[in-house]
């Protein structure tokens, strides 16, 4: 019985052409999933014009002191969004670590990609930016 793997790819946001074809070139796979969850965490409610529901309420939350309930509401909300606009992720554990010297949070994202057994992680550092 063959085992079905689907391929994901998305748009390379750095825009270079591909040197055969002259297309935008486009990453696969992981890349692509890791760079759908760092978009989705970096994106504030309401930033995108067509799709204002898309993104996470973090920054709200990075205003507030750096404690444990912070780590853990900030937890909460980077599942929450990633369960919410990132079908691509199955979360096995999130890990956000309070950084004070640099004023951020590192948060580590350790995920499955739907029909596949490999884990795979991506790190995002947080900080507050008005």
């Amino acid at each position: 019985m063959p085992s079905y793997k689907k391929n994901y790819q998305d748009l390379n946001f750095d825009f270079t052409a591909n040197p055969v074809t002259g297309d935008v070139t486009t990453v696969k796979d992981s890349v692509s999933v890791k760079r759908g969850i760092r978009n989705v965490l970096m994106t504030e409610n309401f930033e995108r014009l067509f799709q204002p529901e898309l993104g996470s309420g973090i920054k709200n939350i990075l205003f507030e002191q750096m404690t444990p309930i912070t780590e853990q509401r900030l937890e909460d909300e980077v599942a929450s969004a990633i369960e919410a606009w990132e079908q691509r992720a199955e979360i096995i554990h999130i890990n956000v670590i309070s950084e004070e010297e640099y004023n951020r949070y590192k948060v580590s994202v350790k995920f499955r990609i739907n029909n596949s057994i490999e884990t795979e992680q991506v790190d995002v550092f947080l900080s507050r930016e008005r």
